[in-house]
């Protein structure tokens, strides 16, 4: 089955607003952006148009790629500060000149809705994302043998915890493993989030493979995933990009940020 992120993300917009009216709340995310990013602009735009329809008001800084570090701290803290705003997201990656915890620590935890601080209280948008997905399949996570791709904080660290919180069989490796297509071949349930377009191919994969892909890159002015769209045919669940993960990850932090107000 290939799922189809854009009605699941519309769903839980339709969740989301009717909470919002019922509640009598008008909550404001604020996004924080450095430079200028094919992928990065098209997020950052999906994020504004899917909130500012579920009646979430959305405020957007955006710095120069040469930002310095204060200037970005700055524009942070003066969100942190704000008590209107109930959700702050630091768009990564960074430049490689600014030191990124430092950036993220600034956000208190309870406005932390991309869960990305040390001690953030919430779910990660992206583990929800997952989350929701398998529990709309019914795919049962517990002594499964799982394989996430990639290391990093947005998708690699976070998924693989709640993975293993979860009680599946976790295995984290990287673009750099020897041997790879030999673990995807093992792997019940496979997600990726490299950024790495065409890493995982047909002929790597098992039939009845879950294979979630929450790789996100630009080739050739075309967003693109970690997995060839020719997966799909020996999954029983795949996600393709884009129309898969993303869409959902925008709606679970947007759910965020509306739990947080």
């Amino acid at each position: 089955m290939v799922i189809d992120g854009k009605a699941i993300a519309e769903s839980i917009k339709t969740e989301l607003r009717e909470e919002i009216e019922r509640r009598g709340i008008r909550p404001r995310l604020a996004l924080v952006v450095v430079g200028e990013d094919f992928a990065t602009d098209k997020f950052v735009s999906a994020k504004k148009r899917f909130a500012e329809r579920a009646g979430i008001e959305v405020l957007i800084a955006n710095l120069p790629e040469d930002s310095s570090q204060t200037n970005v701290e700055n524009a942070v803290r003066k969100y942190a500060e704000d008590e209107s705003v109930s959700g702050i997201v630091v768009q990564l990656p960074l430049p490689e000149e600014i030191n990124v915890k430092d950036v993220l620590n600034i956000i208190p935890p309870k406005k932390d809705v991309d869960a990305l601080t040390e001690n953030g209280e919430m779910l990660s948008p992206v583990v929800l994302a997952v989350k929701e997905i398998l529990e709309r399949e019914s795919v049962e996570i517990s002594n499964k043998k799982a394989l996430v791709i990639g290391r990093g904080k947005l998708v690699g660290i976070p998924v693989s915890d709640w993975l293993k919180e979860s009680g599946a069989e976790t295995t984290v490796v990287d673009i750099n493993t020897k041997d790879l297509d030999n673990l995807t071949k093992k792997a019940d349930i496979i997600i990726s989030g490299t950024g790495s377009p065409g890493l995982i191919k047909e002929d790597m994969i098992s039939e009845e493979v879950v294979l979630i892909d929450a790789g996100t890159s630009e080739a050739s002015g075309k967003l693109r995933g970690d997995a060839e769209s020719d997966c799909a045919s020996k999954c029983s669940i795949f996600t393709p990009v884009p129309g898969g993960v993303g869409p959902i990850v925008v709606a679970t932090l947007l759910k965020n940020v509306v739990e947080n107000s």
